[in-house]
């Protein structure tokens, strides 16, 4: 694990080169571990991994970062989230009216998520979670990729992108154009 200090310079360089930072999932912390997944990891070891461990450990500290402030001090920082951005621009309506209640400090949620966030296809080859980020964020936030090697060959990413109902400009931002625009290839 990296020191405070060094994590503290990878962000000052990384924001220096305008460069996205990837926030990748990890299993959840042992505590969660125990609450959720226990009881089910002996017969099914990929819920507390990718069926839905990853998603609410990485969903969650792509929340924590835009209700920590950073955004309002680096408006300019960006993050790729796999996954479809692990469920977040399907709940992001939701999050957003939630946060906005009385008695919440303020802060608009979906604003932030779709100026700084950007998220990937990565071993989720759906139409309907694809339209659904689209919808909500933007075709131009959308990043194509296969997780490999979790998802061992690129195949059905492929085949799945050839048929999505998306006009052919949109598919080659998702194929090459957001990823070249946002890396600066």
């Amino acid at each position: 694990m990296s020191r405070p200090a060094e994590i503290l310079a990878d962000f000052h360089t990384r924001r220096k080169l305008d460069v996205p930072i990837y926030l990748h999932p990890a299993v959840p912390h042992d505590a969660v571990r125990g609450a959720y997944f226990q009881d089910y990891e002996k017969q099914f070891p990929s819920f507390a991994r990718p069926a839905w461990g990853y998603t609410i450990e990485n969903g969650t500290q792509a929340i924590r970062l835009i209700l920590s402030g950073i955004f309002e001090h680096h408006p300019n920082l960006k993050i790729i989230v796999g996954h479809f951005g692990e469920t977040l621009p399907f709940l992001v309506w939701r999050i957003d009216q939630a946060l906005s209640r009385p008695g919440q400090k303020s802060l608009s949620f979906r604003d932030i998520f779709c100026r700084n966030f950007w998220v990937t296809t990565s071993g989720f080859f759906s139409n309907p979670a694809l339209l659904c980020s689209v919808m909500e964020m933007g075709v131009d936030r959308i990043l194509f990729a296969v997780d490999w090697p979790f998802v061992s060959e690129s195949k059905p990413a492929v085949d799945w992108m050839r048929g999505v109902p998306l006009c052919d400009d949109d598919k080659v931002k998702i194929l090459s154009g957001n990823a070249k625009r946002l890396l600066k290839m």
